[in-house]
């Protein structure tokens, strides 16, 4: 359970009234191509499925949303859902470098005109994880996968600029909201580090970070920074009557960090230089523009070209962890995150990580809805753009703690609005269940997939409590009673 140290945290408490949300706050539902769409076959986690015996269940036609997308933006509305963010798959739209595949555009504005046509406002990603084949063999040279690295080049850049400037041009009469990538970090962490992701590089040498993966992150900052230009050129429609044709952003993920010991002065900074590497990097570089490479809390390297190139900051939120000061680990970071995530707890191997005592979802990540309020009330104190929760979601099978999860962490995003902090909206992960990056077993969707009967889509009690919550715009005394703070 959660414990909450004061007896009353919220404004409305013990009030009798419900929680009120600003007028035209974003309530959405999220997803992405590669892990909805099914049957994506000229992109690098296609061919990485088939070389890596750990990727347990391949995402064939994941939930076959490229045929029931239709379905889907009904779905989206039935919940009275404002808005729902979906990717694009690069490698249908541009298959060969510089070929643009007409049927697939079209497709694509059939997506669009599907959710607009029912009152639902687009947040469209450009790259959510998955890269064409092209992009990872730049030189055309036909190598291995493995030993390929698309973000190692910048010329990476500059072809997704060119492709978010086909995509403006295509769509900028239906979107007004872009996201341009879809976490930075997990890329460059999980692609040229962890090998978890393509290209799977998996060396953890001394000066693998500042060789391999600082490189990568300035390259996806260069990304988004061109790719926000390169919108905001072709993009001269305001779709939504709003005054705004383009408002650009990307989808960060961000942890919790806290030191162990909490009081250890050495701790607290392996806090920062982590907190600092994983998303502080990317949002000081594409505000003020400075990248702090030896995570000293001052900006090294410093570029004009990267400043002002985000409307907003969206944040992806799943995890609270532990930081332990190891010197001995490699630099700038010298520091040991202490992750939760699917059955791995550094707590049993002796290296001073303290054991996830708290309630945990299915993912094993630890359940702890503050956190998205101190995450909201860091952001705001340090940048002056508007705020928006691109992710937030639960992995379990149980309606009910889906519901519980909500109001939780709805509350801690209420008392954030009431104190004057600029949040935007929320967007949860997902709509529907999905294929979760090599299995199918976390449950996270509002409406609950069955995968042996045509893909059949069932709303959940959890997708039931969102209904309601973007209905009122608030959380409602019937909510608030049902669904108490627990202690």
């Amino acid at each position: 359970m959660i414990t909450i140290p004061i007896l009353c945290l919220f404004s409305a408490c013990g009030s009798g009234e419900k929680l009120d949300f600003p007028p035209g706050f974003i309530w959405g539902a999220a997803c992405s191509a590669y892990q909805t769409e099914g049957d994506n076959f000229k992109n690098d986690w296609y061919q990485w499925e088939k070389i890596n015996s750990f990727i347990g269940t391949p995402a064939g036609k994941a939930v076959n949303s490229y045929v029931l997308y239709d379905t889907d933006a009904k779905l989206v509305k039935d919940i009275n859902l404002n808005s729902f963010r979906f990717s694009v798959e690069w490698s249908r739209v541009e298959p060969e470098r510089g070929v643009w595949d007409d049927a697939e555009i079209e497709h694509y504005r059939q997506v669009l005109t599907s959710i607009t046509s029912r009152g639902i406002r687009p947040f469209l990603t450009l790259h959510h994880f998955t890269n064409p084949l092209w992009v990872m063999n730049l030189d055309h040279q036909q190598v291995p996968i493995a030993d390929l690295g698309g973000w190692e080049n910048p010329e990476t850049a500059v072809e997704f600029a060119e492709y978010a400037g086909k995509l403006a041009r295509e769509y900028g009469d239906q979107v007004d909201y872009w996201l341009t990538i879809n976490e930075p970090i997990i890329i460059a962490l999980s692609g040229y580090l962890y090998g978890l992701y393509p290209p799977g590089e998996r060396v953890f040498s001394p000066g693998q970070i500042t060789q391999k993966v600082i490189p990568v992150m300035k390259n996806l900052i260069t990304a988004h920074a061109l790719a926000a230009d390169a919108i905001r050129a072709n993009d001269l429609v305001d779709a939504d009557g709003d005054g705004r044709a383009t408002v650009v952003g990307l989808a960060e993920s961000v942890v919790l960090w806290d030191p162990y010991p909490p009081d250890d002065p050495q701790a607290q900074a392996a806090a920062r230089r982590l907190d600092q590497f994983y998303s502080k990097n990317l949002f000081d570089s594409l505000t003020a523009g400075g990248f702090d490479d030896n995570l000293d809390g001052v900006a090294d390297d410093t570029r004009t070209e990267w400043q002002g190139r985000l409307d907003f900051i969206g944040f992806n939120y799943y995890n609270h962890w532990y930081v332990v000061n190891i010197p001995l680990l490699p630099a700038p970071i010298a520091a040991l995150p202490c992750i939760s995530f699917r059955g791995l707890d550094l707590s049993q191997l002796g290296v001073g990580c303290p054991a996830q005592i708290g309630e945990k979802s299915d993912m094993g990540y630890e359940i702890y809805p503050e956190g998205i309020y101190r995450i909201l009330k860091d952001l705001s104190g340090r940048y002056t753009v508007p705020i928006l929760i691109t992710e937030n979601g639960i992995a379990t099978t149980d309606g009910e703690k889906r519901a519980q999860f909500l109001a939780d962490h709805l509350r801690w995003v209420h008392r954030a609005v009431s104190e004057g902090m600029n949040v935007i909206g929320y967007i949860y992960w997902s709509l529907t269940d999905n294929w979760e990056w090599g299995t199918f077993t976390p449950r996270f969707g509002l409406y609950t997939v069955d995968y042996q009967n045509n893909y059949e889509r069932q709303l959940n009690r959890g997708g039931e409590m969102m209904g309601e919550i973007a209905e009122c715009n608030c959380l409602s005394l019937g909510i608030l009673k049902r669904y108490p703070v627990r202690k």
